[in-house]
């Protein structure tokens, strides 16, 4: 806690200089910079179209709360963001209305991130004075430095470019953003008067609503139970030096308030510790094998530049002031809330290395932000008085502005990029599509990246969508009825397929429609053409993906999405016929990833339906040793037979495993 005299300080210094005031016009900046985040958060808000995970959300939250549970169950993020998420739409959308979905719904679905990235720059410059009253060297002689601390955090935030992008997005970042800061000061709110029970209650519903917005929220439970941990063993060391080992009332009752908090919450998560613990031995069963992250400091370079703003030079110069400011708190004897911002950065940044985790994306780690800037405007604060300490020339007050001023306008710049991004245009693709496909049309859907998902959501012509497999399928039947209905086959892809006399593509952002030239009716042409582009999207996997992740706009994982692209031409021979050739894309899809189970039993049920039952055999053993719903004492008789080689008993034996 602040002392007394350096309180008394506070409270009666002179007023600050001009340079102050460009920055702090007391009292009313916390509303000018919640003011300013709302204007930012809202620009532009349904300019583009839903893309990327956000047509998941409207599609999964506009299901029922047990649906959801349900589904979410089976998913790597917990319901609680699709249940509020749903719960706000249904007031202001009307679900379940077959209508095409509409700029204003769209901005709806967003609206709820922009109120919580709102709300997190408000608790982040309550943070920021929080710890001002845990420092016990002032940081600078008046109220008025350790406001423009407060206002310095919470403006970067306001203009960080990943707060702002996930602000506008229809998914759980902006929420669990909001939640870690939210229950950080909560816990310091509930450290200042720790015999207050209320208090420890808010901190225990907020850390509640923490781990079941996202699963990183035991990272940040396990930062904070480091910051009481490091209180106590300053608190142990401070009492060895004045020869006093005696445990005080107080700090009795912030561990006794902290215990009852985790215990709560825990209690309160009963429901869904089972599902925690799947996918934990998930992880566990197939991290390894499929890659994890790739290298280590490639990942962590990634982190900093997520965190930028980019350049990424410059994304390294806020990793220097957030360690510089680490520095100063351990020089000035408040190592707890460095070893609390340490553990912040440092937990989510390792854990996905240690566990194998190819689905971590860096630029996810928007709700690293709050302490990260935190640390980094008190470096700016320590670092300016040791600048005007050394050069009387130079006022700390001028010192400090123009640091801010040089960040803030850093950061802005960044921001115009994350408004300027090109992002897929579905909706502009979905109404080209109303308006030129015929109902008796067909629409092929690529495999790339859940292109029939995306368009499927805002088309709502009549003409039918399918998989390139599915029309190969029914060939002799989609023929016919196109012929006596005048239709034509369409397709949509996210990369250009190879034009012809027949197609010709209509080029969106990050969308191509292929618009038919040439009325075909011939079954085994228009087979030949489907087959053929799944194949195309096999070639074009890896450089779709990197462009993509160049633009900045997604992050996919080439693998993930040539994977898909082999699963797909290998349905599309299988349809047509051609299962042996089928083989060779199956096996090198699960190749890319040996524990993708459902390509693992595409593959057996093809090598069985060729006779190859040895090879089918073991295959489906593969499959079932990667879920562990399915392991047990038939899977233990199963393996046993394939041991033995009694390849027949062992395939019906794993087909009663599967369900098949």
């Amino acid at each position: 806690m602040i002392n007394a005299n350096a309180q008394t300080q506070t409270e009666h210094a002179t007023p600050p200089s001009s340079h102050f005031s460009l920055l702090i016009p007391p009292p009313l900046s916390p509303l000018l910079l919640v003011a300013l985040s709302l204007a930012l958060s809202l620009h532009g808000l349904a300019t583009d179209s839903l893309w990327g995970d956000e047509i998941f959300t409207a599609t999964f939250a506009s299901q029922s709360s047990a649906e959801v549970i349900h589904w979410t169950a089976r998913d790597i993020h917990p319901p609680l963001y699709y249940l509020l998420v749903g719960a706000f739409t249904r007031l202001t959308i009307p679900l379940g209305v077959a209508e095409l979905p509409t700029q204003v719904s769209d901005w709806l679905w967003r609206f709820p991130s922009v109120i919580f990235t709102v709300l997190t720059v408000a608790v982040t410059y309550r943070i920021t004075l929080n710890f001002a009253r845990c420092i016990q060297y002032q940081i600078a002689n008046s109220k008025y430095q350790i406001r423009l601390i407060a206002n310095t955090a919470a403006l970067l935030l306001c203009l960080a470019p990943i707060a702002i992008k996930y602000s506008q997005e229809a998914r759980m970042h902006a929420l669990f953003m909001g939640l870690a800061a939210l229950s950080t000061w909560l816990l310091f709110w509930a450290l200042a008067r720790p015999r207050q029970w209320t208090r420890w209650l808010a901190f225990a519903l907020a850390t509640t609503a923490n781990i079941y917005t996202m699963y990183f929220g035991f990272l940040i439970l396990a930062a904070q139970g480091g910051l009481l941990l490091f209180r106590q063993i300053a608190n142990y060391k401070s009492q060895i030096t004045n020869r006093r080992l005696i445990l005080s009332q107080v700090e009795e009752s912030q561990i006794i308030g902290f215990s009852s908090s985790i215990i709560l919450a825990f209690l309160l998560y009963t429901p869904w510790w089972p599902v925690l613990f799947n996918l934990l031995r998930q992880r566990a069963a197939i991290g390894a094998i499929e890659g994890g992250v790739g290298d280590p400091l490639t990942f962590i370079r990634g982190v900093v530049q997520a965190l930028g703003p980019l350049p990424e030079f410059v994304a390294w110069i806020f990793l220097f002031l957030f360690i510089t400011g680490l520095i100063f708190l351990v020089r000035h004897r408040c190592w707890p809330l460095a070893g609390l911002a340490g553990l912040w950065l440092a937990l989510p940044t390792l854990l996905p290395i240690v566990l194998g985790d190819p689905r971590a994306l860096q630029f996810r780690y928007a709700f690293i932000l709050p302490i990260y800037l935190t640390i980094i405007a008190y470096a700016v604060g320590f670092g300016s008085a040791v600048v005007a300490a050394r050069v009387p020339a130079l006022p700390q007050a001028r010192v400090s502005t123009y640091i801010i001023w040089l960040l803030a306008t850093v950061s802005f710049v960044a921001t115009l990029a994350v408004y300027n991004q090109t992002k897929p245009d579905w909706r502009s693709a979905a109404a080209y599509l109303a308006a030129h496909a015929a109902p008796a049309d067909l629409i092929l859907i690529g495999p790339l990246w859940d292109e029939g998902r995306f368009i499927a959501y805002y088309y709502r012509g009549q003409a039918q969508i399918l998989t390139p497999a599915a029309m190969v399928t029914n060939i002799e039947r989609h023929v016919e009825s196109m012929r006596a209905n005048g239709g034509r086959v369409w397709a949509v892809n996210r990369f250009a397929p190879a034009e012809s006399a027949a197609l010709k593509n209509i080029v969106f952002p990050g969308v191509v429609v292929s618009e038919p030239q040439l009325t075909v009716y011939e079954p085994t042409l228009l087979a030949a053409a489907a087959i053929d582009l799944a194949g195309q999207a096999v070639d074009a996997a890896y450089l779709w993906a990197a462009e993509a992740e160049a633009q900045g706009v997604l992050d996919p994982d080439p693998r993930t999405a040539r994977a898909a692209a082999l699963r797909a031409w290998g349905d599309g021979l299988v349809a047509a016929g051609r299962p042996e050739e089928a083989l060779e894309p199956y096996q090198t899809a699960v190749d890319i990833f040996p524990g993708w189970v459902d390509g693992l039993i595409t593959l057996a049920q093809t090598q069985q339906a060729l006779g190859n039952f040895p090879a089918a055999a073991q295959t489906y053993r593969q499959a079932v040793a990667f879920n562990r719903k399915w392991q047990g004492p038939a899977a233990d008789e199963a393996a046993a037979l394939v041991e033995a080689g009694q390849w027949q008993m062992a395939l019906e034996k794993y087909h009663q495993i599967i369900g098949e």
